[in-house]
């Protein structure tokens, strides 16, 4: 009996963990390549991991040029 109890809880406290594991996989960090002066002038907003909504990708690349820790992108989109 003592064995069956133990066996259900690890499976539970398993089957918990694991609907935790793709909270940060949508996380990722800005494609700056090519970019020199300006951005294009789209509006495909972003979401900055800093809570602020970015008009295009590009735009987190410019934030970024004078920070020590990165912003990186949350979600595509609005925040």
């Amino acid at each position: 009996m003592k064995v069956a109890i133990i066996f259900l809880l690890s499976a539970l406290a398993l089957l918990n963990l694991a609907g935790n594991t793709t909270a940060q996989e949508c996380i990722r960090k800005p494609n700056c390549v090519g970019i020199t002066t300006h951005c294009p002038m789209r509006y495909e907003p972003v979401c900055g991991s800093n809570g602020i909504t970015y008009p295009i990708e590009c735009a987190v690349c410019f934030a970024n040029r004078n920070r020590d820790v990165p912003i990186l992108i949350e979600k595509d989109g609005v925040c």
